[in-house]
C-alpha cells in the first residue's frame, strides 16, 4: 500500500506526463454542466406549462346568460405607498425594487386599485353584467389609526367603485376599517354614521327609503345591517369584527347583535325570501396567527360567538343560500354539520373569499358568483394578477382567469357537463368534498388534493399541511382545531 506522500507524487506525476489531460477534464466538466443546465432550463419549461395548463385552464361551462354576483374583498388602499417604499406592521419603511404598480409584500397602491377595477369592468363585458357586488370590508391599509385619515381612505375607495361600477354594492366592515384595528371606537355611534355615509350610497338605489333608515339605524348601533335587495333576495351584513378575539366589544353587545342575526332569518323564513350573508372575519381558525405561533390569537371569534352562530345558522339552512367572508386573504371554504334546537342537522358553512392586497405575499384577486333563478349557488369563479411577475417584467398588469370552483371540485365527466352546470353546490355537497378530501386512502381525490396544494403556493395559507387544513375547513371551536393539528401531524 503506498503511504500518502507516494500517492500524491503519483499523482503529481500522472499528471505531469499527460499535460493535455487536465484541459480534457475541464471541457468535460464543462460539457456536463451545460448539459445540466439546458436539461434544467427545459424541466423548468415543461413545469411551467404544466403550472400553468393547471393554474390557467379555460372555463369548460359558459354563464353569460346566468346571473352573477362580483366579490371584491380587503383592498386595503394605501394612499402613501410609492414605487419603491410601503407602510407595513413589522417593516415601517418597508423598501422594495422599483414596481409601478406595487408589489407583493405592500397593500394596494391607489393605480393599482384602479386596474382591478377597470379589469372587473372589462371582465363584465365578456361574461355578463352582474346583479350585485360584495364588498367584504377592510377597504383601509394596515395601521392606519387615525379617524379623518380612515374616512378619506373609504371615501377614495367607494368613489372609485361608484365611477366604474354601476350595480348595487353591499358593504360589511373590516377590521382595518375602525381607527384602531379591531377595536370599536368610543365614539362609535359617530364613526359608524361616518362610515354609513360613505357606503349607502352604493347600496341599491331602488330599496325603499324605510328600509334604508333602519339599516342606517342598526349600522349606527352595531355596524350591522339588513336590505333587501329584491322581493326575493334579502342582503344580511353582520360586523363580524365585534366577534374577534381582539375586540373590545363586551360579550352582551355581540350576543344582541346575534340575536338581531336570528330575528331577521326567522322574518325572512315567514315571508320566504332567501338570505345571503356577508361579513369580514370569519368563525374560524386563523392559520397566519398559527404560523406566527400566536396561540391565543389561533380562534377568530371568541368561542360563545361562534357557538351561538353555529346554532343559529344550522337552523336556518333552508333560508340562508350560501355565506361570504374573508379576512385571510386566501380562498378556503368552511362546512360543519350542527344540531339545532329541534335536534335536526343542519350546516355552517362559507366561503373565504381571497383578497386584492398583496401583502401577505399572495397574488391579487376577486371573485365572481353564479346563481340559478332561487340564488342558488352554481359557482364560484376566481380571477388574479400576477403583479410580482408584471411588476419584474415591467409591463402592465391584468387579471387572468384561475379557475372555477365547480369544474375544480365536482366536474367528472363530459357526458355530464350540463347536468353538473346547472347543479347548485349544496351543504351536502361540499361537506362530502371535505370529508373526501380527507380521506388519506381515497386515490380518486388525489388529483384535487394536487390541485389544492398548488393553490396553496400561489395564495399563502401559512404553516398547516393540507390535511390539517381540510381538517379545519370542517372545526371551528377550539378543541376542534386542536384534535385537527395533532391528528394529522404530516404533509401531504
Amino acid at each position: 500500500m503506498l503511504e500518502a506522500e507516494d500517492q500524491d507524487e503519483l499523482t503529481d506525476i500522472n499528471l505531469k506526463e499527460a499535460p493535455g489531460n487536465h484541459n480534457s477534464k475541464n471541457i468535460s466538466v464543462y460539457s456536463g454542466l451545460i448539459l445540466v443546465a439546458v436539461l434544467g432550463f427545459l424541466s423548468y419549461i415543461l413545469y411551467l406549462q404544466v403550472q400553468l395548463s393547471v393554474l390557467l385552464a379555460p372555463l369548460a361551462f359558459d354563464y353569460k346568460e346566468y346571473t352573477k354576483f362580483g366579490v371584491i374583498s380587503d383592498l386595503h388602499l394605501d394612499l402613501k405607498q410609492t414605487s419603491t417604499t410601503c407602510q407595513w406592521w413589522d417593516r415601517k419603511n418597508y423598501t422594495h425594487y422599483e414596481s409601478a404598480y406595487g408589489t407583493t409584500g405592500c397593500d394596494t397602491r391607489y393605480n393599482f386599485a384602479a386596474v382591478t377595477v377597470d379589469s372587473f369592468s372589462e371582465l363584465l363585458k365578456d361574461i355578463g353584467s352582474v346583479d350585485l357586488i360584495f364588498n367584504l370590508g377592510d377597504l383601509v391599509n394596515h395601521y392606519t389609526t387615525n379617524f379623518v385619515k380612515n374616512g378619506e381612505l373609504i371615501s377614495n375607495a367607494t368613489e372609485l367603485f361608484q365611477s366604474k361600477l354601476p350595480v348595487p354594492i353591499y358593504s360589511t366592515i373590516g377590521n382595518n376599517d375602525l381607527p384602531e384595528d379591531y377595536l370599536q371606537p368610543i365614539n362609535s355611534s359617530q364613526f359608524y354614521e361616518s362610515f354609513w355615509m360613505r357606503i349607502s350610497p352604493l347600496l341599491n338605489a331602488t330599496a325603499e327609503s324605510l328600509e334604508k333608515h333602519k339599516a342606517a339605524e342598526t349600522f349606527s348601533s352595531g355596524g350591522y345591517y339588513t336590505i333587501e335587495h329584491s322581493v326575493q333576495l334579502q342582503i344580511v351584513s353582520i360586523n363580524s369584527v365585534s366577534f374577534s378575539v381582539r375586540s373590545n366589544v363586551e360579550i352582551s353587545s355581540g350576543l344582541q347583535q346575534l340575536e338581531w342575526l336570528s330575528q331577521v332569518l326567522s322574518d325572512a323564513k315567514i315571508h320566504k325570501r332567501v338570505v345571503v350573508i356577508i361579513g369580514h372575519v370569519c368563525p374560524s381558525l386563523s392559520l397566519f396567527q398559527i404560523s406566527r405561533h400566536k396561540p391565543n390569537r389561533t380562534m377568530l371569534w371568541k368561542e360563545e360567538f361562534t357557538l351561538e352562530y353555529n346554532r343559529i345558522v344550522s337552523e336556518y339552512t333552508d333560508v340562508i343560500k350560501f355565506s361570504l367572508f374573508s379576512h385571510q386573504h386566501d380562498n378556503q371554504w368552511f362546512v360543519k354539520e350542527s344540531k339545532n334546537d329541534k335536534s335536526e342537522t343542519g350546516y355552517v358553512s362559507y366561503y373565504v373569499i381571497p383578497s386584492v392586497s398583496p401583502v401577505y405575499e399572495n397574488e391579487p384577486s376577486y371573485s365572481i358568483g353564479i346563481v340559478d333563478n332561487n340564488w342558488n349557488l352554481l359557482d364560484l369563479l376566481f380571477y388574479f394578477c400576477p403583479l410580482s411577475f408584471y411588476t419584474r417584467q415591467d409591463t402592465d398588469p391584468h387579471y387572468l382567469f384561475h379557475f372555477s370552483f365547480k369544474e375544480r371540485y365536482f366536474f367528472f365527466e363530459d357526458t355530464k357537463k350540463s347536468f353538473i352546470k346547472d347543479m347548485p353546490i349544496k351543504n351536502e355537497h361540499l361537506h362530502n368534498l371535505t370529508l373526501n378530501l380527507l380521506n388519506v386512502n381515497d386515490m380518486q381525490n388525489t388529483y384535487k388534493k394536487i390541485l389544492f396544494n398548488s393553490y396553496q403556493l400561489l395564495y399563502n395559507f401559512g404553516g398547516v399541511s393540507p390535511y390539517q387544513l381540510f381538517c379545519i375547513m370542517t372545526q371551528n371551536t377550539i378543541q376542534g382545531a386542536k384534535d385537527c393539528l395533532s391528528r394529522y401531524s404530516f404533509e401531504f
